[in-house]
């Protein structure tokens, strides 16, 4: 069924539109299609290729209900000398609901930067929000909030 209305074809419900986002949100890293709290260490295997250990060295903090998902606080601080013995090298931020997952990296240097940062983000849906810290040992450390967005962000 074929029906153009306002420039936008529709074929069985579907527009242009609708399909390119939906192409959008898969694109990429294997169509990770992990959305929930029991699919995060799935999602952080398919992104960074190794599972991460939940550690309290990573504090993330953001709202637990928010407006709309456009402008989303994000504090994040991990608990590291930054030594060269002992240092963060990047930390990243993911969104697994997001159509886009890894919102942000930061990177940090030993002895010239602290591993803390401000920001905002956009969130698409209420969500699990997954900080994952690469360590000096290449350990991964990972802390994980969840988020309740009343309007997708991502739009």
């Amino acid at each position: 069924m074929m029906d153009e209305t306002a420039g936008q074809i529709r074929v069985m419900g579907l527009t242009r539109r609708g399909v390119l986002r939906g192409a959008a949100g898969c694109a990429g890293l294997g169509l990770i299609a992990a959305r929930a709290d029991d699919d995060v260490d799935e999602v952080i295997k398919q992104l960074i290729g190794r599972r991460a250990i939940e550690s309290d060295r990573i504090h993330l903090t953001m709202p637990r209900v928010f407006p709309n998902g456009y402008t989303v606080p994000l504090a994040l601080q991990v608990d590291s000398p930054m030594t060269p013995a002992d240092h963060v090298r990047k930390v990243q931020v993911l969104a697994p609901g997001n159509p886009i997952v890894e919102v942000a990296t930061f990177h940090f240097v030993p002895e010239r930067s602290q591993p803390q940062v401000s920001t905002r983000i956009r969130l698409a849906v209420p969500q699990f929000v997954v900080a994952v810290a690469t360590m000096h040992d290449d350990a991964l450390l990972m802390t994980k909030t969840w988020v309740e967005v009343a309007t997708n962000g991502c739009t």
